[in-house]
């Protein structure tokens, strides 16, 4: 089954694994791609989600050194042919005209295979950025126009932080948009908080949820720890100072608190008979957090798919 059928049947489990393109110096990427299939034979996934990193200016330092790195839909079309699973490329829409924007989102399609997008927009609001908007792009994929005559699923991304997001993904949705990734999390109040939201507002829409993957992420140093900061995830205090634990431990320190976020939010959903669509996304990072990332990968699927069976309103 293709993962766009997956996506849009609500009872059905659905497991991303975001994974960065290799960088110039690692190597092929023919190598590459085959240490993540031997790393993802150890669980099940249903799409390899592919983010595109670029580089904006952000408030302060980055906290890790800026690299080179391989073209996202060229890496995804050796993962689908050689990890013989689904390729999502994520695309930041908003750095070039909305015609070279389709054109390269056709030449993706067609010339590379892949028929999974996740619009991204701008870092910062404030800034005055030459592209379209995420609304823009998707409106005109999805719309009717002649790229690939529709075949593209798009998705969106989410942050939970962000004032009105339950709004953002009405209106996400309403241009074609069919799921959501979210920021990687670490705190579980704000995304309950969400979910409720976005509920209601179908409610008061007359509209079906999308799809809502939660993110996730093993840390294993105060590196991680800040990079995460930089790019905008919220980490409150007492987790921190959690995850600064004793030397040697945060990598299951992380670990227990990505448990503990992912199933508060599952019993809120079970307890407020809320229907949103429920999946999972985990992520790296960094390179040398690739096993723990696959080990919580294992973890948190097991919980995930458990809650899928056992929750009535999925049956």
């Amino acid at each position: 089954m293709r993962i766009r059928d997956k996506i849009k049947r609500p009872r059905r489990p659905v497991v991303f694994y975001e994974i960065l393109p290799p960088r110039e110096k690692d190597g092929t990427l023919n190598s590459y791609a085959e240490t993540i299939s031997s790393l993802l034979s150890q669980t099940h996934i249903d799409a390899i989600n592919i983010p595109e990193v670029r580089e904006e200016v952000r408030q302060g330092d980055k906290p890790v050194k800026s690299l080179n790195r391989a073209e996202p839909r060229e890496f995804g079309q050796l993962l689908q042919d050689i990890v013989g699973v689904e390729a999502i490329v994520n695309r930041v829409v908003v750095h070039q005209a909305l015609e070279e924007e389709l054109r390269w989102m056709d030449e993706t399609n067609k010339k590379y295979e892949i028929e999974n997008l996740i619009m991204v927009g701008g870092e910062s609001h404030k800034m005055d950025y030459p592209g379209p908007s995420v609304n823009e792009v998707l409106k005109k994929i999805t719309g009717g126009i002649d790229i690939n005559k529709g075949n593209i699923l798009c998705g969106g991304i989410s942050i939970p932080s962000r004032d009105a997001e339950s709004k953002n993904l009405i209106e996400k949705s309403e241009h074609g948009a069919e799921f959501f990734t979210t920021q990687v999390l670490y705190d579980s109040g704000k995304i309950m908080k969400m979910i409720s939201h976005y509920q209601k507002r179908c409610q008061e829409f007359n509209t079906f949820p999308r799809r809502l993957l939660l993110s996730f992420a093993p840390v294993s140093s105060k590196k991680n720890i800040d990079f995460l900061k930089w790019l905008g995830v919220e980490i409150p205090k007492d987790t921190e100072k959690y995850l600064n634990g004793r030397p040697g431990a945060m990598i299951d320190r992380s670990l227990d608190v990505a448990i503990e976020i992912l199933s508060d939010t599952l019993d809120h959903i079970i307890k407020n008979k809320l229907t949103i669509p429920i999946g999972l996304n985990v992520e790296h990072i960094m390179t040398y957090n690739f096993q723990p990332s696959v080990e919580m990968l294992q973890e948190l699927a097991r919980i995930y798919r458990e809650f899928c069976i056992k929750a009535e309103f999925y049956i």
